[in-house]
């Protein structure tokens, strides 16, 4: 009996430490893989010297906090909507109290896609003007291929 208690107490704070330790449920390094692998296919296909990756790690620094600022700001409005849904019976009553936090995630969504293209042209200003011949290769390989994997999904 003692074993058996024993046993279901650690196994109880296995199952929450685990829980505590990812509440997402996300994987944390999945973004690190996915960047590295980009990280890897610029340098190799760009041919990137030293200056332009110490250049490229700044200017990515300072995308990253733009954007974390920005995303954890839309996060809590959906947040909020949500909670709004939830506690009010009414939709009509409930659309009308989310106006103005949709307007707001609009104008947040706008934002980030400025940071975006904000930093993609910092990072094309790193590049001399075959890197950027080859870069505009690479973006339109993206293309082709994020194409072909709609079609897959449509089909």
């Amino acid at each position: 009996m003692k074993k058996i208690f024993l046993n279901f107490i650690i196994l109880t704070l296995l199952t929450c430490c685990s829980a505590f330790a990812n509440p997402d449920n996300k994987n944390p390094h999945e973004y690190c893989k996915k960047q590295q692998e980009i990280d890897n296919m610029l340098n190799s296909r760009l041919h990137l010297t030293e200056e332009q990756k110490k250049c490229l790690e700044e200017n990515r620094a300072l995308f990253r906090t733009e954007m974390q600022k920005t995303v954890k700001k839309m996060e809590f409005l959906r947040k909020e909507i949500k909670k709004t849904y939830k506690l009010t019976k009414n939709k009509i009553e409930a659309d009308i109290k989310t106006a103005p936090l949709k307007i707001e995630l609009v104008v947040l969504k706008q934002k980030a896609d400025n940071i975006r293209m904000q930093n993609r042209k910092n990072f094309e200003k790193i590049l001399d003007s075959n890197q950027k011949i080859e870069f505009e290769k690479i973006k339109q390989e993206f293309h082709e291929k994020r194409a072909q994997n709609k079609t897959k999904e449509l089909n």
